[in-house]
């Protein structure tokens, strides 16, 4: 399964989210499974809308010591509930909040990390990642061999799809 980090600011989705959960869900259709989304805290969009990009659920946990942004604390969460929901793949935004967050998560998962990725894997024969380097400046295709993979997402990098429906918004929690 995959799933994807929904990053807001101001109680307000951001459109590099948009980004990802459209990079998410092609992924998973070339995985053959599904993509989710993991909402810490709550926006004042209707997030179910963000099943017109594919999302099957939305998990979303509103807790007191997620009111603030305290990267430790996220990256407890997230990495306790990608293993509460058996996911195999996470992709974040490669923003300033994706950055904080998807390393200390790759380290307690013990996952594969690409960050900077700007296109889908390819995954024919393993899982083989393009990023940039160098300030964008040159290109590297990084290969990921472990069980469970993290990955970030360039903004701009990945176009946004939309189609029709609504993802199922669930109440979640990791304790």
């Amino acid at each position: 399964m995959v799933l994807v980090y929904i990053d807001h600011q101001d109680n307000q989705i951001k459109k590099s989210t948009l980004e990802a959960v459209s990079y998410g869900a092609a992924l998973a259709a070339q995985l053959g499974t599904d993509v989710h989304g993991l909402l810490l805290g709550s926006v004042t969009e209707d997030v179910s809308l963000l099943g017109q990009y594919n999302l099957k659920n939305i998990y979303q946990i509103n807790d007191t010591a997620l009111s603030g942004f305290d990267a430790q604390v996220y990256v407890k969460t997230i990495a306790a509930a990608a293993t509460k929901v058996g996911a195999t793949t996470i992709v974040f935004s490669h923003t300033q909040t994706g950055k904080a967050l998807c390393a200390g998560v790759s380290a307690l998962l013990k996952a594969g990390l690409v960050t900077g990725a700007i296109e889908l894997p390819k995954t024919d024969a393993g899982f083989v990642v393009k990023k940039t380097v160098f300030s964008g400046k040159a290109f590297a295709n990084v290969a990921i061999n472990t069980a469970k993979k993290i990955v970030s997402l360039n903004p701009n990098s990945y176009s946004i799809t939309t189609g029709e429906g609504t993802a199922e918004v669930v109440a979640f929690n990791v304790n």
